[in-house]
């Protein structure tokens, strides 16, 4: 019986090649164990076989069973299997310059502020006429009050430019 493999050490995801050749023999079967499970193949009395080694703890055991005149003989082959290097990606903009986590992270705020702002837009046109000022009204005393809050001195003109969009509604009709 002769069983081979052309590669003991593979990165997860190589390609490997084994080859067998088990002269009168009855049944010959492959236990491929990668240390997560164990599946048995059942093979010809001779040839080759590539298959890919994707998940491993490490090693992965190959063994050939080859039952002849009732008896079971084994063969193993032990293949390491490295981790496949961790890969970093980088986000590039248009021009294939590098953009770091701060871009990201304020790009996607920009992309979340023009989202609730077309959802605002739209529920806004939905509403009639009177209640659309009635909710710009409430947005600009709570945005007052809040102002207001951190800034007291900032009250007055608040009140100030709440009057003057009041007065632009008014004359606007």
């Amino acid at each position: 019986m002769t069983f081979n493999i052309d590669r003991r050490t593979v990165t997860e995801g190589d390609v490997v090649e084994l080859s067998w050749q088990c002269d009168g023999a009855e049944s010959v079967t492959l236990t491929i164990d990668n240390g997560y499970r164990q599946t048995d193949i059942p093979l010809e009395i001779s040839g080759t076989k590539r298959f890919r080694l994707n998940r491993s703890k490490g090693r992965t055991h190959l063994t050939i069973a080859v039952t002849m005149a009732g008896k079971v003989y084994r063969k193993k082959i032990d293949v390491r299997v490295k981790k496949m290097p961790t890969v970093r990606a980088e986000t590039v903009d248009h021009r294939g310059n590098r953009v770091g986590w701060l871009s990201q992270w304020w790009q996607r705020m920009l992309t979340k502020w023009h989202d609730f702002r077309t959802r605002i837009r739209l529920a806004m046109q939905s509403l009639p006429e009177r209640k659309q000022v009635a909710v710009k009204m409430l947005l600009i005393i709570a945005i007052i009050l809040i102002i207001s809050s951190i800034w007291p001195k900032a009250y007055s003109t608040a009140l100030l430019l709440l009057s003057l969009y009041l007065v632009w509604v008014i004359l606007r009709r």
